[in-house]
């Protein structure tokens, strides 16, 4: 209650307390009026006291739950624009985490294809020989062993041609050791051209000297290659900067086919004593060496 609503309301009780006109005679009965009319004043008045007591304190109580609700829906709001911030930056760190796993498992997986490519060049360079592409001898010496063991399992014949380039120090003193090296890839790729089967292999054994593996060969059958391909070299001189030089080779042939103490090493020994009747007997000419029961 406004303080200067109570001072009016205290000022007239006390002027109706006080206040007796002179021509007012107070008799007994005009006093137990008085009294009735005294009491319900100050009951009322006690009453409107206490009605705006408790009016005012249950708006104050009113204004405080209000505010203390207020001050409620403003923090839900407050943690849900929290809650949204917190979820935006938790998809935005997972995209981000996705984007860097994606990018490091793409470097791996070109590294591993780098690395693949690179052991499957250094595998290709340990069994190839780089001059003239066929294979090198340190895989011929693998080949030999798996094809013989593959022999005697299926016991089938199993043939190794040796072949070596006529009077080759000659081509090398007269025209060079460029020329040289031209004449050892053209005879590679002649060599490579008469080989129809995928299970024939063809290597550089060493120097001007080739080799051929070939499974389920018979002798015959090594004969008729291994002549073939000297008169092709033959009857078609290697040519170099418009320089026709003739070249010859000269072959020697060994069989296996299932002979008592005969192994790898005993089959290239025996192509060998045929290449060199061959070289000895005047060249150009194949030789075959036959084993002994």
């Amino acid at each position: 209650m406004k303080p200067l609503v109570r001072a009016k309301i205290v000022g007239f009780t006390s002027w109706l307390i006080t206040y007796s006109p002179t021509s007012f005679a107070i008799t007994e009965q005009n006093a137990e009026h008085l009294c009735f009319g005294m009491g319900f004043f100050l009951g009322s008045l006690a009453t409107l006291l206490l009605g705006l007591y408790l009016t005012r304190h249950y708006r104050m109580k009113y204004q405080k739950i209000l505010q203390q609700l207020k001050l409620a829906k403003s923090n839900v709001k407050i943690a849900e624009q929290t809650m949204v911030t917190l979820a935006k930056e938790q998809q935005d760190s997972q995209d981000l985490l996705e984007e860097r796993v994606q990018e490091r498992t793409l470097e791996l997986n070109i590294a591993l294809q780098e690395l693949e490519s690179a052991n499957q060049e250094l595998e290709r360079k340990n069994v190839l020989d780089e001059l003239t592409g066929l294979h090198n001898r340190r895989f011929y010496d693998q080949k030999i062993v798996a094809e013989y063991r593959r022999s005697r399992r299926n016991l089938t014949a199993l043939s190794l041609v040796l072949i070596d380039v006529d009077l080759f120090k000659t081509v090398n003193d007269t025209h060079g050791h460029l020329a040289g090296d031209q004449c050892l890839i053209w005879l590679a790729n002649h060599i490579k051209q008469s080989l129809k089967r995928s299970t024939d292999r063809a290597f550089r054994y060493g120097g001007e000297e080739f080799c051929l593996i070939l499974p389920n060969t018979d002798a015959e059958g090594a004969l008729l290659f291994a002549e073939q391909l000297r008169l092709q070299v033959h009857e078609q001189p290697f040519q170099f900067r418009d320089i026709k030089i003739p070249l010859t080779i000269s072959c020697g042939i060994s069989t296996y086919q299932q002979q008592v103490d005969i192994g790898p090493e005993q089959i290239f020994s025996g192509a060998d004593n045929a290449l060199y009747q061959a070289k000895h007997n005047g060249r150009n000419q194949t030789k075959q060496h036959i084993f002994t029961e």
